[in-house]
């Protein structure tokens, strides 16, 4: 049976970015990464923005000169329609980490997991966890890989699975859910694109609209709306999609004459964490940590920030000292507090529609617990 010091449950940014730390602080531990996916250039992944600040993290993994070599389109600044229906500019020409990116995520993440192979990291795709026991001395697990069941030990577990946070539930840990936001996204191309690369955020009567520029011409565009709201309105289907783009402004202007490239897609986007974050050999990273709402901007910088984390965590635990994950909680539920009175701050600002569904949820405190029914059927 093959024998790792910690398996990491999912290869996105936070799964990469602890088992990047965890070779660079100690290269011996052996490291597995368990995907389900191949990071299939045609399976979309949405969460395609790098702000400024995002750098610092990525030379703390001693990749920042490997981060500018990637061919990632720079976004000097943001633009945003909120609170007033006029456009307002945040240039990042004065921030000391200069311009950030917009990614194509499917490449951003399959790079960042090369990476950590390349760190000594065993990366394993098409797997998944099918079953696991507790042991003395850590885990005994069974994977399906490629459609054969494969055994593995491993003395610690990260769960790095999304929101979903899998194996973290099945250790007891709950998910504390504070809204129905969802994502309607789609992608788009233009024959010429524009010279504009900010990225645009414009607040509507039931929800806001992002858009960003992406590598190769490409548009990401996205409505952000509570899910019961949206079933009225057939937000999946391209025609209710582009009813409620007509209410705006700027966006439209973007968009005009872009051309399909898929049909609406959708993602979550509430606002959750988990509870609690950590536990007997096993943590949560990332999104199955804890989640922000998009408007943030936020989303792959607290993936890498939580895999670091994470990672002394587990430093910690290897050297006896139960301190770390005890560490390692207050951060994640400190952080978390933080975000929520910002988001709060964020949305107040917003105060043109008083009578919308949308806009009233967001200027009530916030009740954790939501049903996440209404999430799934939307």
């Amino acid at each position: 049976m093959e024998a790792f010091d910690v398996v990491i449950l999912g290869g996105g940014v936070a799964g990469c970015a602890t088992a990047l730390s965890l070779k660079q602080h100690d290269p011996a531990l052996s490291v597995a990464i368990l995907e389900r996916g191949t990071f299939d250039p045609d399976q979309p992944r949405i969460g395609e923005t790098l702000p400024p600040h995002t750098l610092a993290l990525f030379q703390q993994l001693g990749l920042g000169a490997r981060l500018k070599d990637q061919n990632y389109v720079p976004a000097y600044g943001t633009c945003a329609v909120w609170g007033t229906p006029d456009l307002h500019h945040n240039e990042f020409f004065f921030s000391p980490s200069g311009y950030g990116w917009h990614l194509d995520r499917q490449a951003f993440d399959a790079w960042l997991a090369q990476e950590a192979a390349g760190r000594g990291a065993v990366l394993l795709t098409e797997t998944r966890l099918m079953d696991h026991q507790r042991t003395p001395d850590g885990w005994t697990l069974t994977v399906q890989q490629a459609g054969e069941a494969r055994p593995l030990k491993s003395r610690f577990m990260v769960d790095a699975t999304g929101r979903l946070a899998v194996f973290a539930r099945q250790q007891g840990a709950q998910k504390r859910v504070f809204d129905q936001l969802v994502a309607f996204y789609r992608f788009l191309t233009f024959d010429t694109p524009p010279d504009d690369t900010a990225t645009l955020v414009e607040a509507a009567p039931e929800g806001w609209w992002y858009s960003a520029l992406l590598p190769g011409g490409r548009v990401v565009a996205a409505l952000m709306t509570d899910a019961d709201l949206a079933r009225a309105h057939r937000l999946r289907e391209p025609e209710g999609w582009e009813a409620w783009l007509d209410q705006t402004q700027h966006t439209r202007m973007r968009l005009a004459g872009a051309a399909e490239v898929t049909a609406p897609l959708v993602a979550p986007a509430h606002s959750q964490r988990l509870d609690p974050p950590c536990g007997d050999r096993w943590l949560a990273a990332g999104d199955a940590a804890s989640t922000f709402d998009p408007l943030s901007s936020l989303g792959i910088f607290k993936a890498l920030r939580t895999g670091i984390f994470a990672s002394y965590a587990i430093l910690d635990h290897f050297k006896g000292e139960a301190r770390g994950l005890t560490k390692y909680a207050r951060i994640v539920e400190t952080s978390y507090r933080a975000y929520l009175d910002t988001r709060g701050q964020y949305y107040r600002q917003e105060q043109r529609w008083p009578e919308a569904t949308f806009w009233q949820r967001r200027h009530q405190p916030l009740t954790a617990d939501l049903p996440e029914t209404a999430l799934q059927e939307a």
